[in-house]
């Protein structure tokens, strides 16, 4: 029978509604009552395992980055080593999450851990920096492409645990925020090349997924009930090549900003271009007459907006308090609380706070979100609560440590829970057979609204830094009584350890506490500047949540899909 048929009989099926045929589903229904099997269960786990896997270069890489450049011996390309996964990752979650809803999630899934595969070997086989960027290139595609596994997994169970299916996919990736710079750090201590075992590890994790998958993954195939040709006939070709366009040259622009000025004829160009490219893309999408467009006008304009538009804007702004944190604690601790003395288990311990907050948030949602239920105003005050701490951030100076890491903790624990209700409002949001959808452009929200706000808050930490710096530091170091002969000297390595301040002659140890007081105030300044730049986003993020819907009489007992592998298989609307 062709594929065309099947899918016709499929439909034909759904749609009779006579005595004898609806006597005898109701029948089947009641024999066969809706839920989550064992064989859907190994499966979820095969999926976290399939969505964490791509993620595990990431906290790992950013631990040890700026080693691997000093055994290479290069620098000139530095500022891409992280951010070269998510600009990958984020064109490749809208291509593959939103056409995922034509062609099954099962191949796209395999596929991703065949690229992340290839992208772990490149890494662990690399020689120079550029080759390592390649890796993580393709590293970064796999994380687009398993992003579909954040749907596959909550679709697998009841809606009514829509929320905690969503965490369940991040299951994997919770341990790694944990773990990972823990394993990084150990791997890089004493140099070697201990450090490729962390790519090899990630082969390994990519290797299971993906044979896993191809085993006992068995999801519908036209999770919409289109055939390929005719999904291939109506795919949306222009609007792809022009978002892959758009959003690389965009995003690239604003790698650039981090080392480039901002009036750069590089940065200009390529920015310019990539919003040219976008409105191109966004009056495609609006005015094309293309069967199967990536972004349908109609799940944004669904409710005057509230529905989808309301959630997926948010979905872009929660993220951003994600990368505040990245940028303001790590600044915080390598500045005031981390120097040549730390023990190695103090610095590790130090780095737990934030991540460990994040998924405490997470796991206190799984288990009290349906309890608390009144989910539009559960999203508003995890909303109000990520803005009231991260701005209050802005009250850090180089002495008070503990108050600052309660605020971090206070942050990353509200996140924990923002960030997954707001996916989750963005999956509930759309017709459950655009499911791919929904998660394609959530997908794309978080990981364009971080590269957004991590060049916002980077260029805000360096700017405050520079300007109280120029202010600051050279003051110190004259009332200190720092020689002529060396005060240009001083005043530049400020910013170095205190050891290669001791090096310079005619310092003594007042002269160089004084500089460094200098230099750490001046990092607290650009670290306020960065916490009140957050405020900005959360005031819009508070706004939106206004507008929300509650989604409480979406969250029913249906489960949405079933394994065609397995017992409940004919309850799937299309095959």
């Amino acid at each position: 029978m062709s594929e065309h048929a099947q899918v016709e009989m499929v439909e034909n099926m759904g749609s009779d509604t006579s005595p004898d045929k609806s006597d005898a589903n109701d029948g089947l229904e009641g024999d066969l009552e809706e839920r989550t099997t064992a064989k859907a269960w190994f499966c979820i786990i095969l999926l976290t395992i399939c969505f964490g896997g791509p993620f595990w270069a990431t906290p790992t890489t950013a631990a040890i980055s700026s080693q691997l450049l000093g055994q290479f011996g290069e620098s000139e390309l530095s500022a891409w080593t992280i951010p070269v996964i998510t600009t990958s990752a984020t064109v490749t979650i809208l291509l593959f999450g939103a056409n995922s809803d034509l062609f099954g999630r099962r191949h796209f899934l395999i596929i991703s851990c065949v690229v992340g595969m290839v992208g772990y070997i490149v890494c662990a086989l690399a020689k120079s920096n550029a080759m390592l960027i390649g890796g993580l290139a393709l590293n970064g595609c796999a994380s687009g492409m398993s992003g579909i596994a954040l749907i596959a997994v909550p679709e697998l169970i009841s809606n009514k645990y829509r929320h905690i299916g969503v965490v369940i996919a991040d299951g994997l990736v919770y341990i790694f925020i944990i773990i990972g710079p823990v394993v990084g750090r150990f791997s890089i201590i004493g140099g070697g090349e201990r450090w490729r075992y962390l790519y090899w590890a990630g082969f390994a994790i990519e290797a299971v997924a993906g044979i896993g998958l191809a085993l006992f993954y068995f999801p519908p195939k036209h999770p919409r009930g289109v055939p390929w040709k005719e999904a291939l006939r109506g795919l949306d070709w222009v609007g792809g090549v022009l978002f892959s366009i758009g959003a690389t040259l965009i995003l690239v622009g604003i790698v650039y900003t981090s080392y480039l000025s901002s009036t750069d004829p590089k940065v200009i160009a390529t920015l310019v271009t990539g919003f040219v490219v976008m409105i191109g893309f966004g009056l495609w999408e609006q005015f094309s007459n293309t069967k199967y467009p990536l972004c349908p006008r109609d799940i944004f304009t669904s409710h005057k907006g509230r529905e989808f538009a309301v959630p997926f804007c948010l979905t872009f702004i929660v993220v951003g308090f994600f990368y505040s944190t990245a940028a303001i604690y790590p600044t915080m601790l390598n500045t005031f609380y981390i120097d040549e003395t730390t023990s190695t288990s103090t610095e590790l311990l130090l780095t737990l706070p934030a991540n460990v907050s994040l998924v405490v948030g997470a796991v206190v949602l799984t288990v009290f979100g349906s309890r608390v239920g009144h989910w539009k105003w559960s999203m508003t005050a995890s909303t109000v609560s990520l803005c009231l701490w991260g701005s209050l951030l802005a009250l850090i100076t180089p002495h008070n440590k503990a108050m600052m890491i309660t605020f971090v903790a206070l942050v990353q624990f509200s996140y924990g829970w923002a960030a997954y209700l707001s996916v989750t409002y963005t999956q509930l949001g759309v017709p459950q057979e655009m499911l791919g959808m929904s998660g394609g452009l959530a997908g794309t929200a978080r990981y364009a609204g971080g590269a957004v706000a991590s060049a916002c808050y980077s260029t805000a930490l360096a700017n405050g830094l520079a300007k109280k710096g120029a202010e600051l530091i050279p003051k110190a170091a004259m009332e200190a009584g720092v020689p002529q002969a060396v005060f240009d000297q001083v005043v530049a390595a400020a910013a170095s350890a205190e050891s290669v301040l001791a090096k310079i002659p005619g310092l003594d140890r007042a002269m160089i506490d004084a500089v460094r007081g200098a230099y750490k105030e001046s990092v607290a300044y650009g670290l306020r500047n960065t916490a009140l730049a957050s405020l900005a986003f959360g005031v819009v993020g508070v706004i939106l949540c206004l507008f929300l819907e509650d989604i409480g009489p979406k969250m029913t007992p249906k489960i949405e899909t079933f394994l065609e592998n397995d017992a409940l298989a004919e309850k799937n609307r299309y095959h």
